[in-house]
């Protein structure tokens, strides 16, 4: 028999690099607070009318803005590094 009075927890969805990407840039174009503005964004539906304004929406829609929230200084520095990295590598078909 199925126990229906316990909720279920769902896992949280990972961030993708293009999630991380556009938070990235979204961090670099507005400094410091740039969190607050986000939720901000979110909370008056403004983050459309932002540059990448669909990946904003789309972060929002899956991760949420608790999540956003939540997201560490270490955790989207980290995503930096790795991410220029990765466009510093120069891609297969170039030649040396």
């Amino acid at each position: 028999m199925t126990d229906y009075s316990k909720p279920v927890r769902v896992p949280m969805p990972a961030w993708t690099d293009e999630e991380l990407r556009t938070l990235v840039d979204f961090r670099r174009r507005n400094g410091r607070r740039w969190r607050s503005k986000l939720l901000d964004l979110y909370l008056f539906g403004k983050d459309d009318s932002e540059p990448n304004g669909a990946s904003l929406r789309h972060i929002r829609n899956r991760q949420g803005p608790s999540r956003v929230d939540a997201l560490s200084k270490a955790t989207l520095d980290e995503a930096e590094k790795r991410l220029a990295m990765i466009a510093d590598r120069p891609s297969q078909g170039d030649a040396p």
